[in-house]
């Protein structure tokens, strides 16, 4: 009976194509600019925000340095299509700040004086036909 019970629990669990934990789905995100850059996924979660709102309360999500990152950009495990599905507006904000703005003012200041150097609203559809990589600027 056991036995059965594990057979159907794998078989009917095996059908779950949103959530692949062997595989990432990744936006790259490469900088061209002659400075260095920070930058924020608004994907939600616990310390995030979501289009349309702004920055989040916190910093803890906050990518201070491209440059010290090995893959820059996002990475997780849900697929494109139930991302999309999940967010309010059907829409992920990319900001891209300059690092020195970051690392000389309190996270105070960057988030309520908005000191960003660039806003990227992105759809889905936006994301293929960049082939999911974003360059800035």
């Amino acid at each position: 009976m056991i036995l059965l019970m594990i057979i159907f629990l794998l078989v009917n669990s095996s059908g779950c194509e949103e959530l692949a934990m062997d595989r990432y789905y990744v936006i790259d995100l490469e900088n061209q600019a002659e400075y260095s850059i920070g930058y924020y996924f608004a994907t939600g979660g616990k310390f995030g925000t979501f289009y349309p709102d702004s920055l989040p309360e916190t910093n803890d999500e906050i990518t201070y340095d491209i440059s010290e990152v090995n893959k820059p950009g996002y990475m997780g495990h849900l697929k494109w299509s139930k991302l999309f599905r999940e967010l309010p507006h059907d829409t992920l904000s990319v900001f891209i700040f300059h690092t020195d703005t970051l690392k000389n003012n309190s996270w105070e200041e960057v988030r309520d004086h908005y000191k960003i150097l660039k806003r990227y609203d992105l759809s889905l559809q936006d994301l293929e036909k960049m082939h999911f990589k974003i360059v800035y600027p």
